[in-house]
């Protein structure tokens, strides 16, 4: 709204000064007069028509000064009133003396000159009040009144421009298209009379704001002619600004406005350049201050889903959902999507390399891959043969026939881990996996068993089995270290407590004799704890080099910046593995280390253009193989070629074809063919079967990106009770409950995220400003 201060003509007080003089000057002719005619008396004696003739004579004289006085004084009235047609601003009560004037004049007989500014009187004092009765009414939301009020104030020719604008501004509340229209031409029509205004640029800049000419109106307050409105002009460049994503000329211009902090409006802004701590502050200060009840503690919400604080978010949420069952969801309507970073090579490089550097993840599951397997006991299985003769020496048939059969069922069992192990050696990792289930079936009490199939777990990516059999394994045998190292490792993947196993297991090493073998164990725990300063020693130890060892040293080198050491260890590993995808991927990763992200992905590109592999470890091997091998071909821009490879593989094969359409459905996903990628995952978990907890989830990411939020939800759903531990799938539903208004369901999931600093590698959310600009048109049918 335009909120002019009000402006009065006047006429100054040195002219009113020469208009009260005028009296006096009557006065001193009346008190003359007297005495002439005294002196006629006095000298009576004299003949009488000498007196006569004398006074006649006199009398005639004083008429004629008289009306050249008169006139004098006429001229002199009609040069002020000419200058009092000038409009110059005088406060109200002012306006008695211009009437005492018009008096003055009625008085002595210029009625045309008297009615002249009795006339200017009457129309400054209507327009004067007809335009302030308007400000008020509008203030006071009378928008109908304060409309007719200025219409009255324009046609009586003051204040036209400022009073046509609010005039719009009423018509806008009035939803009146028509009427805002005109009146803001109007004001632009008017505008040219307000060139030596002060307030010119005010002026044009509200007109052009609305008139939806936003660079016109931010021209003119970025050269206003007045700091008048100082609070509005700051305000109005912080929302065009903002228009523009100027965002920090925004701030700026909303910091200028030490008197009256808009926190709530600030605090948008830090959050849309990504500064969510001061995001926070400014939030909680309106919501301590009760600015926007509603939109303030949902806007503080969202910036802590942002900034990975989620049980907080899930409070904050609760909290106002609570409150504003139904109004909630007029604001801030987001719109679930997958994160750019994903699809933009540059980005994405960006990204892949932090994560080589900070995952726990991907270490832990090169870790895996390069771990060995373990076979049976020998000595376990003859002391069941002998106890088994020792019984039936004894005559206890029964107890020798339980020995003996024991000993036939870990026989098969034992033979059955050989083959199983053969076959994971040879990339057939899901095979293998299979395999090792049904024979854990038949010994469940078999640590090396559960050993070995927690590790194929490991390394399909299925953390949560892997936990839960690593934990067996070792609770079957205490002396299976690595097997309960391996359990730690994988709860905090899988964000299980493990406290107390860790220490139970530092505890039982610390009593062993210092070996190679615990070596190893107490470096992993290092690893486990992220104390890569202690596990500095073992890249001193002269131990065989085995893979399991050199990919420690790459993986502690490369934290430690010791990146001669990690490049010599990945040579010697690339040396042992020359022909697996992985091994070479690390040698990458540690030899281009240094190099910038172009020269980065030019170097990748030639080095994968110029090597070749057997491929086995990414149709049919771990998922670090698939994942990792995968995002070098994004980051080299070679993504079509991997997919066309992939295709004719898995047209061609007579093998399993599982991981050979889980990797072409993630390369798909990975080149923004989501429809396809969607459809893929749907066939491999509805008939192929596959439907492990991570395998539900990429599902539910493809079907995000191919706009199919429905199925998401499902998958999501699924994968939630196959794993209740995978957050990613806990915060994508949570996301996606909230984008179809439902924040109690959102609150369910997100509550259990407990976890700060949570950040999903896929998932991430907009304001959708469609479905805001739809609320906008068609108020009634808001967040229904």
């Amino acid at each position: 709204m335009a909120d002019t201060p009000e402006e009065i003509i006047i006429i100054e007080d040195s002219d009113a000064a020469l208009y009260e003089s005028e009296p006096q000057n009557s006065l001193s002719y009346a008190e003359e007069e007297e005495a002439k005619r005294k002196k006629i008396i006095l000298f009576g004696g004299i003949a009488l028509i000498l007196v006569l003739i004398i006074a006649l004579t006199v009398v005639l004289l004083f008429l004629k000064s008289s009306k050249e006085q008169t006139k004098v004084n006429l001229n002199f009235i009609d040069k002020k009133i000419e200058r009092s047609k000038q409009k110059v601003a005088i406060k109200p009560s002012k306006l008695e003396n211009m009437i005492a004037k018009a008096n003055y004049l009625y008085a002595n007989g210029s009625k045309e000159k008297a009615l002249t500014l009795y006339e200017q009187i009457a129309s400054y004092s209507e327009a004067i009040s007809e335009y302030n009765l308007g400000v008020a009414e509008l203030k006071d939301a009378q928008y109908k009144k304060a409309l007719l009020t200025f219409q009255k104030a324009i046609a009586n020719d003051e204040k036209r421009c400022v009073s046509a604008i609010n005039a719009a501004v009423c018509a806008l509340h009035l939803h009146d298209k028509e009427n805002f229209k005109y009146y803001i031409d109007l004001a632009y029509a008017y505008l040219p009379y307000e060139i030596d205004s002060p307030l010119y640029s005010y002026y044009y800049a509200l007109i052009s704001y609305y008139n939806k000419n936003y660079l016109g109106a931010l021209n003119a307050l970025k050269n206003s002619t007045s700091n008048e409105y100082a609070t509005v002009q700051n305000h109005l460049s912080a929302k065009i600004n903002a228009l523009y994503e100027n965002n920090y000329d925004a701030i700026d211009a909303l910091e200028k406005n030490n008197d009256e902090p808009d926190d709530f409006s600030k605090g948008l802004l830090y959050a849309r350049v990504g500064d969510f701590t001061l995001a926070s502050t400014h939030l909680e200060s309106a919501i301590d201050k009760e600015i926007q009840p509603v939109r303030a503690p949902l806007a503080l919400a969202l910036i802590d889903l942002k900034a990975g604080h989620i049980d907080k978010a899930a409070k904050e949420i609760k909290k106002v959902t609570d409150k504003y069952p139904k109004e909630v969801y007029k604001y801030y309507p987001i719109k679930v999507k997958l994160k750019e970073s994903l699809f933009d090579p540059q980005a994405a490089q960006t990204e892949y390399r932090k994560e080589i550097l900070k995952s726990k993840n991907i270490a832990y599951q090169k870790i895996f891959y390069f771990s060995p397997y373990k076979i049976f006991n020998a000595n376990q299985t003859i002391s069941y043969i002998r106890k088994g003769n020792a019984n039936i020496y004894i005559d206890n048939v029964k107890g020798a026939k339980e020995y003996l059969k024991e000993s036939a069922s870990s026989s098969s069992v034992n033979l059955g881990i050989v083959k199983a192990i053969k076959e994971a050696l040879s990339f057939k990792i899901r095979k293998a996996n299979e395999d090792l289930q049904k024979l854990v079936k038949e010994q469940p009490k078999h640590s090396i068993l559960q050993y070995d199939l927690a590790l194929t777990y490991a390394q399909m990516g299925n953390m949560q089995k892997a936990h839960e059999h690593f934990l067996r394994s070792y609770y079957l045998d205490a002396k299976n270290y690595l097997s309960g190292i391996y359990a730690v490792m994988t709860a905090q993947l899988i964000n299980k407590k493990y406290y107390k196993l860790k220490s139970i297991i530092k505890d039982a090493i610390a009593l062993e004799d210092n070996n190679e073998e615990n070596d190893l164990y107490k470096t992993l725990l290092y690893l486990s704890d992220g104390d890569y300063v202690s596990s500095y020693e073992w890249l001193d130890k002269d131990y065989k080099q085995s893979p399991l060892y050199l990919t420690l040293n790459i993986l502690i080198a490369t934290k430690l910046s010791k990146m001669d050491k990690a490049v010599d260890s990945a040579t010697k590993l690339l040396m042992i593995q020359p022909n697996d995808i992985l091994p070479n991927i690390i040698y990458m990763e540690t030899k281009f280390a240094d190099l910038t992200a172009s020269q980065y992905a030019k170097e990748t590109l030639k080095y994968l253009k110029e090597h070749s592999f057997t491929y086995d470890d990414l149709y049919f091997g771990p998922f670090i193989t698939r994942y990792l091998f995968i995002q070098e071909n994004l980051l080299s821009g070679r993504l079509y070629f991997l997919a066309k490879q992939l295709r004719e593989v898995l047209e061609t094969t007579n093998k399993d074809k599982r991981d050979i359409e889980s990797a072409l459905a993630l390369v798909l996903l990975y080149d923004k063919k989501f429809e396809e990628s969607y459809t893929l995952y749907n066939h491999l978990i509805d008939e192929l079967k596959v439907r492990d907890a991570y395998t539900l989830y990429l599902g539910a990411v493809a079907s995000t990106a191919a706009k199919h939020h429905e199925n998401a939800i499902a998958l999501l759903e699924l994968a939630k009770m196959k794993d209740t531990t995978l957050y990613e799938s806990r915060y994508a539903l949570a996301l996606l409950y909230m984008e179809i208004n439902n924040n109690n369901g959102a609150v369910i999931q997100l509550s259990r995220i407990q976890k700060d600093g949570f950040h999903s590698q896929y998932f991430d959310f907009d304001i959708d400003t469609d479905k805001l600009l739809f609320y906008k048109q068609h108020p009634d049918e808001e967040s229904n």
